[in-house]
């Protein structure tokens, strides 16, 4: 009996998902692939997932006539492109609420970092001068009674916010104007009258906004200069919320004390970023969400949302519902060609 063939774009970011699938379909893993090549392994494909910064793109859809089903790796859908998907009638899922734990603890790590310079203290002392800076305590920050501005409050965002007043007794300010202000004030915190508001009272700014038309690049140099010349950055939600460039510039003029990045406009981050001869800015590359435990919840959510797209049931995170009737076609005779 012939099976449904399902596509990975590099392995999941877990075995616990390819084994699952590998129990009701054959599963074909593409490492380092071309986009070339996934074109290739596209046109015999029922199920395809992307796993980050493979692209699932108009010319991969435009290969794969059986395609049902195209699953994101994560929570994030920057992998494939949803409106081609709906037009070629292919169902698109992604994996939320996986990044709300791991996502936030990064974000307070980071904030921590920055407020006690814990990774400027551990280069001091690899090269034998950390205690000639000990005297420099005008430079450790206490968080306690400190002002958190949390740009946009979702899951992720709401969460951070939570810990931040539980653990240090930071007072939250929010920004988010699609979030009623009785779901902030419910958590003990408070709505900021606008986005220049929050800037210009935060001692540290923490991003969880969705990358959208509305928040790509809503941090720039005007935004930045409206920060105190004390307070910290940190992004864990999306690079391109952030203008790089003026970031540089505020590091490098002080507009700003410090920053800390997970996310790039650019990734992968590779050699040569100006961001690198910088001491007060702390970089990691794109994990905050990649805990053991969460890759695990991913990879097994995008392949059961794969297994359902197969068998013409509809997947419980659908993107892109428009696409679900030619997909539920397609679905349907996949099922009468693997029973005959």
């Amino acid at each position: 009996m012939a099976r449904p063939i399902v596509v990975l774009a590099e392995p999941m970011y877990h075995p616990a998902g390819e084994a699952l699938l590998r129990e009701h379909c054959e599963v074909r893993v593409l490492r380092g692939p071309s986009p070339e090549m996934v074109v290739d392994a596209a046109r015999e494909a029922h199920a395809l997932c992307a796993r980050y910064p493979q692209r699932v793109d108009e010319a991969v859809l435009a290969s794969a006539p059986h395609l049902i089903v195209a699953a994101c790796s994560g929570r994030g859908t920057d992998a494939i492109d949803i409106a081609a998907a709906t037009r070629h009638g292919v169902a698109v899922v992604n994996n939320p609420g996986f990044g709300m734990r791991p996502v936030s603890e990064t974000a307070i790590a980071l904030i921590l970092a920055l407020a006690k310079r814990i990774l400027v203290l551990d280069r001091w002392m690899r090269g034998g001068e950390g205690w000639q800076h000990r005297a420099d305590f005008a430079q450790y920050v206490e968080l306690e009674g400190k002002t958190l501005g949390i740009v946009g409050f979702g899951q992720i965002g709401t969460e951070t916010a939570r810990k931040a007043i539980a653990a240090f007794g930071m007072r939250v300010i929010a920004w988010d104007p699609y979030v009623p202000t009785a779901k902030v004030e419910a958590l003990g915190a408070s709505m900021a009258g606008s986005l220049s508001d929050l800037l210009e009272l935060a001692d540290v700014v923490s991003l969880h906004p969705e990358l959208t038309p509305e928040t790509r690049g809503m941090i720039g140099e005007s935004q930045l200069r409206r920060m105190k010349t004390s307070a910290f950055l940190v992004n864990t939600s999306r690079g391109k919320v952030v203008q790089e460039d003026a970031l540089v510039r505020a590091l490098r003029e002080h507009w700003i004390a410090g920053a800390a990045l997970d996310v790039y406009e650019h990734e992968p981050h590779g050699l040569g970023s100006p961001f690198y001869d910088l001491d007060q800015i702390i970089l990691t590359p794109h994990v905050a969400g990649l805990t053991n435990e969460a890759v695990e919840g991913m990879s097994l959510s995008a392949a059961r949302q794969v297994l359902q797209a197969l068998a013409g049931e509809r997947p419980a995170h659908l993107l892109n519902p428009d696409a679900w009737p030619r997909a539920a076609v397609r679905a349907a005779a996949l099922l009468k060609e693997t029973h005959t």
